[in-house]
């Protein structure tokens, strides 16, 4: 009884895996252009990236640094948070990031809405529920 319940299990469990739907081979490589020839890794043939503005950030307290659901949040706004703690070699000083934090936060201001950090904050407590981040 045991073996029947187990194969049948295993069968179901293959035919539940091939009825899967399979991504293509060029959404799993990092490569960006998988053909041959020598047109295809020229400037103008590849895919264009879109930039990100940087908030730079003492520490990943409140921004869910890691989480998808959140990068996606802040990119669909147009910037990321960089987690950048203080007096680290090769970093920016104190005055650049602060002017950098100004400059991109009174962007977003001009481009998305004055209330920006209140819907990105309230979407990222949204992420943190979906996820189970939220204790409480």
């Amino acid at each position: 009884m045991k073996r029947v319940l187990f194969t049948s299990i295993l069968i179901l469990a293959s035919i539940w895996c091939l009825a899967q739907k399979e991504k293509p081979v060029q959404d799993e490589l990092p490569t960006e252009n998988l053909a041959f020839n020598k047109d295809s890794n020229k400037k103008a043939n590849k895919p264009k990236r879109k930039t990100y503005d940087v908030i730079y950030v003492p520490n990943a307290n409140r921004i869910l640094y890691g989480n998808k659901c959140a990068t996606e949040e802040t990119r669909k706004m147009g910037f990321e948070y960089l987690v950048e703690p203080p007096n680290i070699s090769g970093s920016k000083t104190g005055k650049g990031k602060f002017i950098n934090n100004l400059w991109v936060k009174t962007k977003l201001v001009f481009t998305r809405t004055p209330f920006w950090k209140m819907i990105l904050n309230k979407k990222i407590k949204k992420c943190r529920t979906m996820s189970g981040d939220l204790v409480g």
